[in-house]
């Protein structure tokens, strides 16, 4: 990028050339010189450019997850706690449930086993039995109370009762020591019952 300019000067026996630079051609070397420093700087210094960087954004990301931190756990706790009182609710609701479906087969069982009593056919006795008893979690029944209008009529609610025993409680079903009961049986005498 140097020219010489045609110029010789004789010293002596040698000959010199005498480098005179272009007023442009300084300029494109100064810009190559100030070019070859900074890649050289930046060949030097970019691995450490680009940790600090890395170092700065991860601290950044860091200080961010931190101060977020508190406002995550309070949703997840929210959501938690929501999920907990969906799932004690749907439990109470399958609980209740299974209850039902429980004495709704036990009341069809003490049904079956109903059997109109021959004395009260005969007699022509009939009416409503009110009919209450406790059931054990073992799945046995006690306290039988039978409250109706002929004494023939409740004995024979009471076997009837008698009869379903027996039977196998969910776990669900008593949550107390017993389970009290209440139905009625009607004894009608145009019926097969």
């Amino acid at each position: 990028m140097y020219m010489a300019s045609n110029a010789p000067r004789q010293l002596g026996k040698s000959v010199i050339k005498i480098a005179m630079l272009e007023p442009q051609e300084e300029q494109r070397e100064q810009k190559t010189m100030a070019q070859k420093s900074a890649k050289e700087e930046t060949e030097d210094k970019p691995k450490e450019e680009i940790v600090k960087k890395v170092e700065k954004t991860k601290s950044k990301i860091s200080k961010t997850i931190a101060a977020k931190q508190p406002e995550v756990a309070k949703q997840k706790d929210e959501q938690g706690e929501a999920k907990q009182q969906q799932m004690a609710q749907e439990a109470i609701v399958n609980a209740e449930a299974e209850k039902n479906q429980f004495l709704s087969h036990l009341k069809d069982e003490i049904k079956k086993n109903k059997h109109y009593p021959p004395a009260a056919r005969r007699r022509g006795q009939e009416g409503a039995v009110k009919v209450s008893f406790l059931i054990t979690p073992s799945g046995s029944v006690s306290n039988i109370v039978c409250d109706g209008e002929h004494s023939v009529l409740n004995s024979a609610a009471r076997e009837a009762v008698y009869r379903a025993f027996p039977v196998k409680v969910p776990q669900n079903v008593i949550k107390t020591a017993f389970l009290e009961v209440s139905l009625v049986l009607n004894f009608k005498l145009d019926s097969s019952q």
